[in-house]
């Protein structure tokens, strides 16, 4: 899930320009002044939701961060996909078919209820703008959403958020909650400096 997190944080593109944060963010994710505090101030924010009734269950999950750089010196290392193993531990293996649109990770961390191989059909990011991702396998099949990418006062926000409704996995609900968000926070706030 943290994958889904760091990738819900690679697929935000759109260009706002000048435009400010509480104008971007304003039907997106009503933050409060702490929080608003918090993501100024450099914080990586995930919020997960997981809820399980009537042999159904539904996951979504919001992210939103500031690169301290502009988003066109931010995605020259962002964009590699493919570089991900080496620079996040709990990555292990990152592939990347541009041909598919098929980024292909092996992740292992003690957040993880297991080892998990999550493929995601997402366009490289290579520009301000919107792009989907989705998940075409794993317990999260069906998995969609998109990663919004724009500058906003000379610093690249990236904002993610997806969603999935199916049959209950095996996983209860707060160890998904728990962490989807504690590993996009993590893998975030890696690429993060490593891409400064």
């Amino acid at each position: 899930m943290k994958i889904i997190t760091i990738f819900l944080s690679l697929n935000i593109f759109y260009c706002y320009g000048n435009d400010n944060l509480e104008q971007f963010l304003k039907d997106k994710w009503q933050l409060s002044k702490t929080q608003m505090k918090y993501l100024n101030s450099g914080e990586i924010l995930a919020d997960s939701i997981v809820e399980s009734k009537n042999n159904h269950q539904t996951f979504s999950m919001k992210a939103v961060s500031f690169h301290p750089k502009t988003c066109k010196k931010a995605l020259r290392k962002l964009q590699l996909l493919e570089n991900y193993s080496e620079w996040i531990d709990f990555i292990k293996i990152s592939k990347y078919n541009d041909k598919t649109k098929l980024l292909t990770i092996f992740a292992d961390h003690m957040l993880l209820p297991y080892p998990m191989i999550v493929h995601i059909n997402v366009e490289r990011p290579t520009k301000p703008g919107i792009y989907k991702f989705s998940f075409p396998t794993g317990i999260f099949t069906g998995l969609a959403g998109t990663f919004h990418i724009t500058e906003i006062n000379h610093q690249c926000l990236l904002f993610a958020k997806s969603y999935w409704s199916g049959t209950p996995t095996s996983i209860p609900d707060l160890v998904i909650e728990l962490f989807s968000e504690g590993l996009a926070k993590l893998g975030g706030d890696i690429l993060i400096r490593k891409s400064r």
